[in-house]
């Protein structure tokens, strides 16, 4: 018993020295690839364009990203029948400020899974619920991507291809234990590991109930309709707010050239190589909307209006954690 407690100990002392050097090598390539945009870029016309954008749009954009968390919450409260909106509406707002010192939107999701189920210390099922809704938000961002390739023609065909491919790998990934062959085999196997790795029982026993709870959410087509319409909507409004954006600098009303810009954006964030995204979102930007004649200045502004909500977003969950803290706080005297 001292033996495992040992292996053990050093382990999680090597994790966080692991987890330790990831962090500053994502926080180097962060102040790298930022400091470099704002170096060679012209800081006076980014935030001149920045300003140009007129008050009626702010209102129109925070009126979006009101309708945006709203959705989004509904479309989280399909999965949990026991968990109160309120909280997932704490849980949306509040793993937006995670994403700022979270390297890469995976772990954001963890985040998620952690705070919906903490309470009775089980995640399986809040864990199913989280991956899933992801993966069916990814393959409406990628429909989305593939329909703006094709009314727009901004990129390649080959683009379009892979966009297609890795669309129909992830709806093959969200139905892949609703085939009894695979889901029964992965079964045995996750509890042939369960006895065999005793340290790392606990999480093959979390791995079998959280493919039981996927299963089950799977099975229940009524619940993946409407998760996958309220993603379509929230995707759609991410869309309109680029829209709105590029609008307001005298670009163009180009909506569907920002189905398949937040398409990429989307995936790019998608790896872990910077903090919140910081650096990344923003070479992203330039880069995509050059595609479409639009300048570097111009696309640090529009970036700078997406962080900016995104900001609020993560305010308004860091206000409610002070105000839940504050309420406890008051409770305990």
């Amino acid at each position: 018993m001292n033996y495992y407690k040992k292996v053990i100990s050093i382990n999680d002392r090597s994790i966080k020295m692991k987890i330790f050097i990831k962090l500053i090598i994502k926080l180097c390539i962060t102040s790298i690839v930022f400091g470099y945009i704002l170096l060679t870029n012209d800081l006076p016309l980014v935030f001149q364009y920045f300003f140009k954008i007129p008050p009626v749009i702010w209102f129109s954009l925070f009126l979006i990203l009101i309708f945006e968390v709203i959705v989004s919450t509904v479309r989280l409260s399909l999965f949990f029948n026991n968990v109160k909106i309120l909280k997932l509406f704490y849980v949306r707002l509040i793993s937006v400020a995670y994403g700022f010192i979270l390297p890469g939107q995976l772990a954001v999701e963890g985040v998620k899974i952690y705070l919906i189920g903490k309470e009775n210390k089980k995640y399986s099922q809040p864990g199913s619920a989280i991956i899933l809704d992801k993966l069916i938000g990814l393959i409406v961002i990628l429909f989305l991507g593939i329909t703006g390739l094709l009314i727009t023609h901004s990129l390649g065909f080959k683009i379009t291809v892979i966009f297609f491919i890795i669309f129909v790998f992830l709806i093959f990934l969200v139905f892949l234990l609703n085939i009894p062959f695979l889901y029964n085999n992965i079964n045995k196997f996750l509890f042939f590991l369960s006895q065999k790795l005793k340290v790392l029982s606990s999480f093959f026993e979390f791995l079998l109930k959280l493919a039981e709870n996927w299963q089950v959410y799977t099975k229940n087509k009524k619940l993946l309709v409407k998760n996958l319409i309220y993603g379509l909507i929230y995707q759609l409004l991410i869309c309109l707010t680029g829209a709105f954006l590029t609008y307001s600098l005298g670009v163009g009303f180009i909506f569907f050239d920002w189905l398949w810009i937040h398409a990429v954006l989307t995936i790019v964030l998608l790896l872990p190589i910077s903090l919140g995204g910081l650096g990344i979102r923003e070479a992203s930007f330039i880069g995509l909307l050059a595609l479409i004649g639009i300048n570097s200045e111009q696309a640090l502004a529009v970036s700078f209006g997406f962080l900016v909500l995104v900001l609020v977003q993560a305010l308004a969950g860091i206000g409610l954690e002070i105000g839940k803290v504050f309420v406890k706080g008051k409770k305990s005297e």
